[in-house]
């Protein structure tokens, strides 16, 4: 633990960073920057969350639940500020009731996710993985059972529509493919103005589309929304692509339909438990599984920190509501 009891105090807001990867020393060349001088950036590491940041002004974690008996024994912290855009594993309505902002980093990676997603399109597309191994095994001439599928006149798609798809829109009319949505936030107007076409309903998308790309948050309404029933209303033969959440999907579902053929690839950044995964998925040929990257990049790493540090500044410092709220005060 690089922060103990027992040290000098200060006078200084304690701005604390459990259990994450990587130096602040970013976050401090920031803090020259901007002038700042009244935080003190603190790493610590630890198995028992309040033991190790009990004296906090401001929180930054990963994995990690903080529920409401969590909460109560903080009692100085006033935000809790993420570095991602999913905030699951807060309890935000008990933050809200005991005034802690909640913050998250909303569009930090939508290029890198929507990269990743075209990624897995492109690899189960042209069998990639399957012709590298050949390579590695000194077989330059065997060929997957299916044979490559050209994405040129096929239809992708996107159920929801925020940054990531948005991004993605592009890269797909790039391969020639077309693009349909269902998204229960825009209008048609608005959809058809980013030149792809509506949808009226997830069923309708799911029974025109070759490919379908899940990109909705997690709520107690979207989790298994990929099920035996939808699965049934897809494409024979489609893709899945999953670069969301792994609850949005039905596991056992999916392995059912991927052994059938009813979809014939997917392509998965995520799964329902990525702590202690053993899903099927993981060893299936037609399954592409990567361990929930599809952020990561240099540049997105940095904006992270900043957007984080930034809602910190706003509260601590500027004793303003964070841009990033999500838990705003009644």
């Amino acid at each position: 633990m690089l922060y103990k009891k027992g040290l000098k105090m200060s006078s200084k807001k304690k701005v604390m960073y459990y259990n994450m990867p990587g130096d602040l020393n970013y976050e401090h060349e920031l803090l020259a920057q901007w002038g700042i001088t009244d935080l003190e950036l603190i790493q610590t590491t630890g198995q028992d969350l309040v033991a190790d940041v009990e004296t906090a002004h401001s929180l930054t974690l990963e994995y990690t639940e903080v529920d409401e008996a969590t909460l109560s024994r903080l009692p100085n912290l006033k935000i809790i500020a993420l570095q991602s855009v999913g905030y699951n594993e807060i309890d935000v309505m008990a933050a809200r009731k005991k005034s802690i902002y909640v913050t998250n980093t909303p569009n930090f990676c939508a290029y890198e996710v929507a990269s990743h997603a075209m990624a897995l399109l492109l690899n189960l597309s042209r069998h990639i993985r399957f012709y590298n191994q050949q390579v590695t095994n000194q077989d330059w001439h065997s060929k997957p059972e299916k044979p490559m599928t050209q994405l040129q006149g096929k239809t992708c798609g996107l159920v929801s529509l925020g940054a990531i798809p948005q991004a993605l829109i592009p890269m797909l009319k790039g391969f020639g493919v077309n693009v349909v949505c269902f998204s229960k936030t825009k209008e048609h107007a608005e959809i058809r103005s980013m030149g792809i076409t509506p949808c009226h309903s997830l069923d309708e998308l799911l029974s025109v589309s070759d490919i379908v790309s899940l990109h909705t948050p997690l709520t107690e309404s979207s989790r298994h929304m990929m099920n035996a029933d939808t699965f049934a209303k897809m494409k024979e033969g489609a893709i899945l692509l999953n670069t969301a959440r792994g609850e949005l999907i039905e596991e056992n579902a999916l392995i059912d339909c991927l052994k059938t053929g009813k979809i014939s690839a997917a392509g998965l950044d995520v799964l329902t438990d990525e702590v202690n995964y053993s899903s099927e998925l993981v060893n299936m040929n037609n399954v592409i599984v990567t361990p929930h990257i599809g952020y990561l990049s240099e540049e997105s790493i940095l904006t992270a920190k900043r957007i984080c540090l930034e809602q910190i500044v706003m509260c601590l410092s500027k004793n303003t509501i964070p841009t990033h709220t999500v838990n705003p005060p009644l």
